[in-house]
């Protein structure tokens, strides 16, 4: 038993156009919120796996490198906000003291950002368009 709502191809293009300018923007912002929360999650499971489980700390990712801009046209995320996290995905060089030369250690890169990336970017462009269904059919309810 389905109690679903069946929407087909032209009622969603009707329902959109029934909705005023700002409306049709919060359509669009929220379907990219969606698809940039699934990236964002992914990463976060990527770093994980890098790092271990101590990456749960607050301090480690705040979770606010998720913007979508005023336009709608682009969701980013990023990890270059938190200076730490570049460390992990780019690495970094030999580091060596000036005074003594004593070695400091070096960072491989673990690229967590980019296989995160590659692993649900498909998933996100595949389901962009139900995302933005369910986003009209949630604001067509509510009028």
């Amino acid at each position: 038993m389905n109690n679903g709502v069946t929407v087909d191809a032209s009622q969603v293009l009707r329902m959109f156009s029934e909705l005023n300018s700002r409306q049709q923007k919060n359509v669009y912002k929220n379907a990219l919120r969606k698809a940039g929360r699934i990236l964002q999650k992914e990463t976060k499971t990527q770093l994980r796996s890098v790092v271990g489980k101590t990456i749960n700390h607050k301090n480690r990712w705040d979770g606010k490198t998720l913007k979508v801009d005023k336009k709608a046209t682009e969701a980013k995320v990023h990890i270059m906000g938190d200076f730490r996290l570049k460390f992990f995905e780019l690495g970094t060089t030999t580091r060596r003291l000036r005074k003594n030369g004593a070695n400091r250690g070096r960072m491989n890169a673990s690229h967590f950002f980019r296989t995160a990336k590659d692993n649900k970017e498909r998933a996100i462009f595949d389901n962009i368009n139900q995302m933005v269904e369910e986003s009209i059919t949630r604001i067509s309810k509510r009028r």
